[in-house]
């Protein structure tokens, strides 16, 4: 168990490692957020399925049954990817991650309603502690003027959708192949949004369409099959602590990238996140 523990966790900080550049994408792409999202969802899809033709694993797509649980996920992670790809564009990069990650805490308590999830003394203080380390990363400041509530309102639509997201993967069979419950989300995900596509699809520049594949293999294929992966191993406690590195990474990309400085107070914050997750790690051994 503490080896499928440790699995789920490490699988779970690259993911979120991984997520936490989407912003250095996004900012890159002149297309609007329906083309992003069916791109890392439709691009990642064509990735694995690349992958499990490699490891001549595409029979077993057959073998599972229609399930309402992954339709459902794939609904969710259509919806999450649009609504903070919309908040990115449409307010700062930090005030949105802090609002899409009220979505672990949010999967947190229906996970305990719908889950039965046991909630421990050490889960709560150690996803406490995180949520107060990234108020130290935004120094307690935000900005609520008019010209931001449209940024404001797709960055709770994520947070909201992220939790169900969250919740959702936890009802998934453990017997249904992690690569194989990826291929129907992202399948899902991808029909979802083909409505929503336009003709600014075939005004893309050669630029946009170098970032769009690198976010549909780095940003879909890679961080949300692993991101499932997690899912399919931790509770949505210990996958809502973790995640709460996501926020430290965009913080240090703008750091290192844009010369963006941190101060002593969001460097504290930095430390608060990386020590509760590591804590969250360690807790399992015992």
């Amino acid at each position: 168990m503490v080896n499928i523990k440790i699995i789920g966790y490490m699988a779970a900080i690259v993911s979120t490692t991984l997520t936490g550049a989407l912003g250095v994408f996004v900012r890159n792409i002149s297309a609007n957020g329906y083309i992003i999202t069916f791109s890392r969802v439709g691009i990642g899809l064509i990735f694995l399925v690349l992958f499990l033709f490699l490891r001549n694993e595409l029979h077993g797509i057959r073998k599972i049954k229609f399930s309402v649980s992954i339709l459902t996920t794939g609904f969710f992670l259509s919806l999450v990817i649009l609504c903070y790809t919309n908040a990115i564009n449409n307010t700062s990069l930090a005030n949105a991650a802090f609002l899409l990650y009220l979505g672990p805490i949010i999967a947190v308590g229906v996970a305990a309603i719908t889950l039965k999830e046991k909630l421990t003394a050490l889960n709560g203080v150690l996803l406490g502690l995180a949520f107060l380390g990234l108020l130290f990363l935004l120094e307690f400041q935000f900005s609520f003027n008019l010209e931001e509530s449209r940024g404001y309102l797709w960055a709770v639509g994520s947070a909201i959708c992220y939790g169900l997201f969250i919740v959702s993967n936890r009802k998934i069979p453990q017997n249904i192949p992690v690569l194989i419950r990826s291929f129907y989300q992202f399948l899902f995900a991808a029909i979802i949004m083909l409505p929503f596509l336009d003709g600014s699809l075939f005004h893309l520049t050669r630029s946009d369409m170098y970032w769009l594949i690198a976010i549909g293999f780095f940003q879909g294929f890679l961080a949300i099959t692993l991101a499932i992966l997690s899912l399919s191993y931790l509770k949505a406690i210990e996958y809502g602590t973790i995640s709460y590195i996501e926020p430290l990474v965009a913080s240090m990309i703008g750091f290192v990238l844009y010369s963006e400085n941190l101060t002593l107070l969001q460097l504290i914050g930095c430390t608060i996140v990386f020590s509760c997750g590591m804590m969250q790690v360690l807790s399992t051994k015992k």
